[in-house]
C-alpha cells in the first residue's frame, strides 16, 4: 500500500515576494503580529524569514534546515546512483526494487540506523528517489540472447 505524506501546516508556503513586503513593513515599524495577521502569513515563518534576512540573502521562504539535515546522499551521488541503475537496465540487467535499495546502502556513507539494521534503504526514500530521477524498478524479465543482441546492434527508433 503506497504511503503519501500530507502536509499538516502551511508554514513556509508563502511566496517570496509577499514575504519581502511583509518584512519591509516590519522593518518600517509595524509589529510582526500585526503584519502577519494583515498579510495572512504565519507569524513564526515571518519571524524566521526576518532573522535569516538579517544574516544573508534569502532565496526561499521554506524552512530547509530539517530537510538538509536529514538528506542521506548528496545530489551528485544520487545522480550517479540513478545513472548506474539506468545503465544496468540498458544492458538488460534490470534490478529489483530490493536490489536497488541494497545498492543505495552499500556506499560508505553515514546512513540512518534502520538502513543499517535492514541492510537496505527505506521505502519512503526509495519511492522519492525513483520519482525524482524518473526511474522504474521492477522485477526483470528474461531476455533472449537474440533479442538482446538485436537491440544492441539496432536500437529502436524512438523518434518515429
Amino acid at each position: 500500500m503506497p504511503r503519501h505524506y500530507k502536509r499538516k501546516t502551511n508554514w513556509g508556503s508563502t511566496p517570496l515576494e509577499d514575504m519581502k513586503r511583509a518584512a519591509n513593513d516590519v522593518m518600517g515599524g509595524k509589529s510582526i503580529r500585526a503584519v502577519a495577521k494583515e498579510k495572512n502569513i504565519d507569524r513564526s515563518t515571518l519571524r524566521r524569514y526576518i532573522k535569516k534576512k538579517e544574516g544573508k540573502e534569502v532565496k526561499t521562504t521554506a524552512y530547509r534546515g530539517t530537510a538538509e539535515a536529514k538528506r542521506v546522499f548528496t545530489e551528485e551521488l544520487e545522480k550517479e546512483l540513478a545513472d548506474h541503475i539506468k545503465k544496468l537496465a540498458d544492458q538488460f540487467h534490470g534490478l529489483t526494487p530490493k536490489k536497488c535499495c541494497e545498492l543505495a546502502d552499500r556506499n560508505n556513507i553515514p546512513v540512518p540506523n534502520n538502513w543499517k539494521e535492514k541492510g537496505l534503504a527505506g521505502r519512503d526514500w526509495f519511492n522519492n528517489f525513483k520519482a525524482c530521477h524518473h526511474l522504474s524498478c521492477r522485477i526483470p524479465e528474461a531476455t533472449s540472447v537474440g533479442r538482446a543482441s538485436d537491440q544492441l546492434v539496432h536500437p529502436p527508433d524512438l523518434a518515429g
